[in-house]
């Protein structure tokens, strides 16, 4: 079993990106590229992130890794994970490709990145950023309820008073922050269109709405 110290090599930003790179080989992905880009959007966009996770310390990370296979430690590492490793360095040695990773996520070309029109949102960069967005309104309109205004209800007094301030709090500030990234309604709804189909302009409105209302009546 791998031992705990050893996680950061397998989880995490380490784990999202060779996810993310061995999806890419898929028929008709994204490329590599482009989800480069797309990780260096997600991990700089935030302070909190970058502070945590800067490129140059992934990169480090995955020289680490490279140094580590072929070794006792690497055989140690889950098998699903290997096999994650295996699919994404495709016709490369596995070491070899995570050097060559490394090298990219070092270019300083990488510290700049497109934004979300230029290069739209993949789902995986959608879940990671607005989690919690999507576990609301995927709710509230899974049927469940009979109607959305039930739903909001439901919801919302389900969190309160407990974690109004830190769940509620975050998925405020989740809506906020689509409602600034895209400015018109045809853009937001055209950026989850095939991401996240149930994240529409009207539905944020709504629910952001809903989260104000409930901190000015309860709080």
């Amino acid at each position: 079993m791998t031992t705990k110290h050893h996680e950061f090599l397998t989880e995490g930003a380490v784990g999202l990106l060779l996810d993310v790179a061995a999806s890419s080989r898929n028929p008709g992905a994204a490329p590599l590229e482009d989800e480069l880009q797309r990780l260096s959007r997600f991990l700089q966009d935030s302070s909190a992130i970058a502070d945590v996770m800067p490129l140059v310390a992934l990169a480090s990370l995955l020289d680490l890794l490279a140094d580590e296979v072929g070794m006792e430690a690497f055989e140690a590492r889950p098998v699903a994970y290997r096999q994650t490793l295996a699919r994404a360095a495709g016709d490369d040695a596995p070491a070899d490709f995570l050097r060559s990773l490394a090298a990219l996520v070092r270019d300083s070309e990488l510290r700049s990145y497109p934004d979300m029109t230029e290069l739209p949102l993949a789902f995986w960069e959608a879940r990671g950023r607005f989690s919690q967005t999507s576990h609301f309104l995927s709710l509230m309109y899974s049927g469940e309820y009979d109607s959305v205004d039930e739903a909001v209800d439901e919801m919302l007094s389900s969190e309160h008073p407990e974690d109004c301030h830190e769940r509620l709090g975050n998925l405020a500030g989740e809506l906020q922050r689509i409602m600034y990234l895209f400015r018109t309604p045809a853009e937001l709804d055209a950026a989850f269109a095939t991401v996240m189909p149930y994240v529409t302009h009207a539905r944020v409105r709504l629910l952001l709405d809903a989260v104000h209302a409930h901190f000015a009546e309860q709080h």
